[in-house]
C-alpha cells in the first residue's frame, strides 16, 4: 500500500468531522431560547454556564424520559416546542424530560471565557442562540444576557 493512503483517509475524515459540525449552521435555522443559568465553575473543565429552559416544557405524562422534539419561534421571538413524541421522527432533536422541562444534551452545558461565568450567573435572564438543522442536530452559538 502507498505510504500516501493513510494520512490522505485520516485527512478526508478530519474534513468530514469538521464539515458535519458546521452543517448544522449553513443549513440549518437560527433560534433563540431563554435560559436560566446555574452551576457556573468545574476545577477539570473550567467555567461554564449549566442551562435550563423555562420555555421548554414538557407536556403532561412525560416524566423523566426520552423525547424527540422539534423547536419553532414563538410570537414574541423566542424558541418554543413545535412538537414532541417519545417516537424518534425525520428532523426532530433527542432529549430527555426532567423536571417538567425539555432539555437536549448539547444544549445543558455552554463553555465560557474564563472570569465571564459568574457574571453570566449573576444575570439570571440569558439567551442562547442555537442552529437547528432539518436532520434534527443542533449546536449552540451565542450565549448572551438577555435584554427585555
Amino acid at each position: 500500500m502507498k505510504n500516501w493512503v493513510m494520512p490522505a483517509l485520516q485527512t478526508l475524515f478530519t474534513a468530514l468531522v469538521i464539515t458535519g459540525f458546521f452543517a448544522v449552521s449553513w443549513f440549518g435555522e437560527s433560534l433563540t431560547l431563554r435560559a436560566e443559568p446555574y452551576d457556573p465553575f468545574d476545577p477539570f473543565l473550567g467555567e461554564y454556564v449549566m442551562l435550563s429552559y423555562p420555555d421548554l416544557e414538557a407536556p403532561s405524562g412525560m416524566e423523566n424520559t426520552t423525547v424527540y422534539f422539534t423547536l419553532k419561534e414563538a410570537e414574541d421571538g423566542y424558541a418554543v416546542i413545535d412538537s414532541v413524541d417519545d417516537q424518534p421522527f425525520f428532523g426532530a432533536i433527542e432529549g430527555y424530560t426532567f423536571d417538567q422541562r425539555v432539555t437536549a444534551p448539547q444544549l445543558e452545558q455552554f463553555y465560557v471565557e474564563q472570569g465571564t461565568g459568574p457574571e453570566l450567573e449573576a444575570a439570571e435572564d440569558l439567551q442562547v442562540t442555537v442552529d437547528v438543522a432539518p436532520w434534527g442536530a443542533i449546536r449552540p452559538v451565542a450565549l448572551e444576557i438577555r435584554e427585555e
